[in-house]
């Protein structure tokens, strides 16, 4: 069925080129988390998906809440500023005030794993959160003349 013709007006904003997830390079990045999303894996395990701006592109981490996911909800709230003692409740936690706050993230472009292929025979990959850690770790020291 052919498309259908359109009447669009186009800003010059609109033509301006933009990034794609090709450009961003494996490596760590300085990532805004922008919101936070209930998510339900085909399993049936829940959790959240914390939706990071990255150079303007957003890229989803899924922190499941059961099932051995502790670790990696740890790692995100320890990166962005809520250390998370050993042994809470996840029941307990909120992310919802993470939103707004910023950390390093590690990209890495992954294999999908069903084996997709571009049409130059190489595999189609997508970009994956392996790591959060926190901005920067400071210290205040006040005077150095008593060091």
């Amino acid at each position: 069925m052919p498309a259908t013709p359109q009447s669009v007006t186009f800003t010059e904003d609109d033509y301006k080129e933009r990034l794609s997830y090709n450009d961003l390079e494996n490596g760590d990045y300085e990532a805004f988390l922008e919101d936070v999303e209930d998510v339900k894996a085909k399993t049936g395990n829940y959790g959240w998906g914390f939706k990071f701006q990255i150079k303007g592109l957003p890229v989803t981490s899924k922190l499941w809440l059961k099932g051995g996911g502790g670790w990696k909800v740890r790692e995100v709230f320890n990166a962005l500023g809520e250390p998370i003692p050993p042994g809470t409740d996840v029941s307990t936690l909120n992310p919802n005030p993470l939103i707004g706050r910023k950390c390093v993230v590690t990209l890495k472009h992954e294999p999908y794993s069903d084996g997709q292929t571009n049409d130059d025979g190489t595999p189609k990959t997508f970009v994956n959160i392996t790591r959060h850690t926190p901005l920067v770790a400071t210290e205040t020291v006040a005077d150095f003349s008593e060091l």
